[in-house]
């Protein structure tokens, strides 16, 4: 992964650490936010795609409860998030299985040029994701996405960098289609988060078994809504 020069914070009094002093601050106007470093590994791309569908999964519930429109920018941000998360975690999962694409597209909000990384490396490595059913709902709602918000801006600022119609885009002139778009994002993020899944499980095989260990399979890599038949039997073995 790309290294980038660290930068110490400009204000401690914010940044604690759960073993050592806690940073003074004046009791009758205690932080509403701080930093810890509490020992814990590092999260993932797939741990806080987790939460953004989470907080998507509320949103739509809300959006159907109360036929809102002004909620649209809201649900349209965290689901892109979600999506453009969930595709980062899948490209790391190749990176570290030895995919040798640049990472700089793990500091883009570029979710064609993320996915298409992705994709040819496992099709390319045999991994059979085209037969997975979900495969060209990924492929076209990312096109999707990318098309209309490229850069990730559109639904969080009042102007985005991008025009179409020959004026600057607005939050307010995109068109939400919710039952379209919640069985896309189900089948998307389950895609990606099934074949994220599949590359970890055969590294850990391998770790594993490099260190005499007995390896389990936490899950079943044959259970997708595959095209036609085909077997991870060596993956089990």
């Amino acid at each position: 992964m790309a290294k980038f020069p660290i930068k110490e914070a400009a204000d401690p009094r914010f940044h604690q650490s759960m073993f050592g002093e806690l940073a003074e601050f004046d009791e009758k106007q205690p932080p509403c936010l701080t930093y810890v470093e509490n020992g814990n590994y590092n999260s993932g791309y797939d741990l806080l795609a987790l939460d953004y569908k989470m907080a998507a999964d509320l949103l739509i519930e809300e959006y159907r409860r109360s036929q809102m429109g002004n909620l649209s920018a809201p649900l349209t941000f965290v689901v892109r998030q979600t999506l453009e998360l969930s595709h980062k975690s899948l490209l790391e999962e190749t990176l570290f299985s030895g995919n040798s694409a640049p990472p700089k597209a793990m500091f883009s909000h570029d979710l064609e040029s993320i996915w298409n990384k992705s994709r040819r490396w496992l099709v390319a490595s045999g991994y059979p994701i085209e037969n997975d059913r979900r495969y060209n709902t990924v492929d076209w709602m990312t096109t999707n996405f990318h098309s209309v918000d490229p850069t990730g801006d559109l639904f969080r600022f009042a102007f985005s960098k991008f025009a179409a119609f020959k004026r600057q885009k607005t939050y307010d002139r995109a068109g939400v289609y919710l039952d379209v778009l919640v069985p896309y994002f189900e089948s998307t993020y389950g895609f990606l988060m099934h074949w994220g899944s599949v590359l970890a499980a055969q590294r850990n095989k391998v770790e594993m078994e490099k260190d005499g260990e007995k390896w389990e399979p936490f899950f079943d890599p044959d259970d997708y809504p595959r095209v036609a038949e085909h077997s991870w039997s060596w993956l089990k073995k």
